[in-house]
């Protein structure tokens, strides 16, 4: 890629990150105590802004003033993470726009030059107001080298509603926008209540806007029941007739009460667990009921029978001892002598 003649002895120079903008009309002077910066950040000459513009040492209070300051040392001392915390901390306090381009620094300095380049873009924008031409000028000339570097990446989601995060970074709910990332090997992820969690690697940097799709699966909470039985049996789930002789259908996730009947045959009743997306089979061979003994009738016959005896019976056991009511004998204990033999027929 051949640069404009004019960032090329930009790019060949010591850049420095900027803390105060110009008090000339002329050129901006550079801020003695001015943060170096490695040769793909913005100019040599830091970004002026309109002449009348106080610095960021003059302008900053209290806190973020301390955040400024700190972030100068640690980005001095080569901690760019460090140094991008504090910058970012003096921005969330004081919203002035300046602080962007350092931070833009920071980030491209730690490879992530799709935020560089977000952050230089909102640098422009925010700062319409307060950057001088030249400060706007060396702005976009950066972003037209660092663009190479990065590339626009289209995901569609096929449901609603997905949260979408490249390299552990939310992005969004889809539909999402086009992203502007940094080439080489991106990781995306996909989730959605209800739906597979989706995990994807995708090679960016073959060319400047690269489409992916992504389908999500719905997570099933069923699996499939087969029972095979005897013909003209019947089949009952949870005590729904299914099927006769058999049945195959899916079922919720969980247990479920198999019943099989025939006539005169042994019910066969079991608790069955389906898991999700499982296909299970139950082979059922039903036993023939047990012998109920004697016929009905010997019973009711043999119950007369047994009252009669009961009946005679009782009326022996109850009738108590005999009583004799003749003259009474003179041997004891009682007997008397017949007056004649006893004749047995």
């Amino acid at each position: 890629m051949k640069l404009p003649i004019g960032l090329t002895g930009i790019l060949a120079a010591s850049l420095f990150v900027s803390e105060a903008y110009a008090q000339k009309p002329t050129r901006p002077k550079r801020d003695s105590a001015a943060v170096p910066v490695p040769a793909l950040v913005p100019a040599a000459i830091p970004p002026a802004a309109a002449p009348s513009t106080p610095s960021l040492a003059d302008t900053l209070e209290g806190d973020s003033k301390a955040d400024y300051a700190s972030g100068k040392v640690l980005y001095a001392d080569g901690d760019h993470a460090g140094s991008l915390v504090k910058f970012s901390s003096a921005y969330a306090r004081s919203k002035d726009p300046r602080l962007l381009w350092n931070m833009a620094a920071c980030e491209k300095n730690l490879r992530h030059y799709a935020r560089s380049l977000h952050l230089i873009r909102q640098y422009l924008k925010e700062g319409e107001a307060v950057l001088g031409a030249q400060d706007k000028s060396d702005a976009r000339e950066l972003v037209q080298v660092m663009e190479p570097f990065t590339a626009t990446l289209q995901v569609t989601i096929d449901e609603p509603g997905a949260e979408l995060s490249i390299d552990d970074e939310a992005i969004g709910g889809s539909p999402v926008p086009p992203v502007v990332v940094d080439i080489g090997l991106r990781k995306l992820r996909v989730r959605k209540e209800g739906f597979e969690e989706v995990l994807k690697d995708v090679p960016v940097g073959g060319a400047a806007r690269v489409s992916v799709a992504i389908a999500m699966v719905k997570i099933i909470h069923d699996g499939r029941l087969s029972v095979h039985a005897s013909p003209g049996s019947t089949v009952l789930v949870d005590g729904r007739v299914v099927g006769t002789g058999g049945w195959s259908g899916v079922l919720s996730t969980g247990g479920h009460t198999l019943k099989v009947t025939a006539p005169k045959m042994r019910t066969y009743q079991a608790e069955v667990l389906i898991q999700d997306r499982q296909a299970r089979e139950v082979a059922v061979t039903l036993e023939p009921e047990p012998s109920k003994g004697l016929p009905t009738w010997v019973w009711v016959a043999g119950g007369v029978v047994l009252a009669g005896g009961l009946a005679t019976g009782g009326y022996f056991l109850f009738k108590g001892e005999p009583t004799y009511s003749g003259p009474s004998g003179n041997l004891n204990p009682g007997i008397v002598q017949a007056s004649r033999p006893i004749q047995f027929r």
